[in-house]
């Protein structure tokens, strides 16, 4: 019987394979195409880090193979003797002769109209008063507890699908600087940025040095005259969260001086993204 490839097998790891070594092998999968190239491959070697890297959805996806592999060996293996319990009634189980099952039912009949039914005890009734309280909570509790993970698998696919889009708006600008409007590219891209990422990584005082040095003089985007642009590529979520999501982002920029040819870098970054009110926020970068 054939069967499916699994995450496992895509990445080429073992099912006790550590969260190191899955990375490795994702990442070793993912380098060999250049950005924008093999997309449908890229997506699958993705998919397959998402769930192995995710400790509750890999430990669903390790009990799904498990049943599928117990449904296999039981379409395999080879029927049994017939079951004793469907073959013919043994002699005490041999229905009564119809002459005599009238009078023996109604005997029966009359022999249980003749004794009384007992009524509930006082312990079953205490029982029945303290237990049902107890179980009654125990359900909501359950029911809550489906509730709370239906409701938060939602918001993670929510940012799973919120969070590409937004990283490809914010990189395209973050990333992207003209020195004829040094001051205006730097309030378009903190809009962009959290709190946190800004004073973390002096993104103000990035922009000043580009546009005056320190000695006062025109900085170096001015002397140049750099005008930088970038273009996201492909987008791809790493990891995710109900507030949080790391994206992996394939993204090109240009580089244009006074008097030379364009230069272009293809970049690979995994953008942390963060939701504010109802907006996802750049709170880290990091290049590979």
């Amino acid at each position: 019987m054939a069967t499916n490839p699994s995450w496992y097998d895509i990445l080429g790891v073992d099912r006790d394979a550590t969260p190191e070594q899955v990375k490795a092998a994702w990442r070793a999968a993912t380098d060999k195409f250049e950005p924008g190239s093999g997309t449908a491959q890229f997506r699958l070697f993705n998919e397959a880090a998402d769930v192995l890297l995710d400790p509750v959805r890999r430990a669903e996806y390790d009990d799904q193979l498990d049943a599928d592999a117990a449904r296999q060996d039981a379409a395999r293996r080879p029927a049994g003797p017939p079951d004793p319990t469907t073959g013919p009634a043994s002699p005490e189980k041999q229905p009564l002769p119809a002459e005599v099952a009238p009078a023996a039912t109604a005997r029966a009949r009359g022999a249980a109209k003749e004794q009384p039914r007992p009524g509930p005890g006082i312990w079953t009734r205490l029982a029945v008063l303290v237990l049902l309280p107890i179980l009654t909570l125990a359900a909501l509790a359950v029911a809550g507890l489906y509730g709370y993970r239906a409701h938060r698998d939602n918001l993670v696919d929510q940012a799973r699908d919120e969070a590409p889009a937004a990283a490809d708006r914010a990189l395209e600008q973050v990333l992207a600087y003209d020195y004829r409007h040094l001051g205006a590219d730097e309030q378009r891209a903190a809009r962009y940025l959290t709190a946190r990422y800004k004073q973390k990584n002096k993104f103000d005082a990035t922009y000043q040095l580009l546009a005056r040095g320190k000695d006062g003089k025109p900085g170096p985007a001015v002397t140049t005259k750099t005008v930088v642009t970038a273009h996201v590529l492909a987008t791809s979520v790493v990891d995710a969260a109900p507030d949080l999501a790391r994206v992996l982002v394939f993204v090109n920029q240009s580089s244009t001086k006074a008097g030379k040819n364009p230069v272009i870098f293809q970049n690979r970054v995994v953008a942390t993204m963060v939701k504010s009110g109802n907006a996802w926020l750049i709170d880290d970068l990091k290049s590979y």
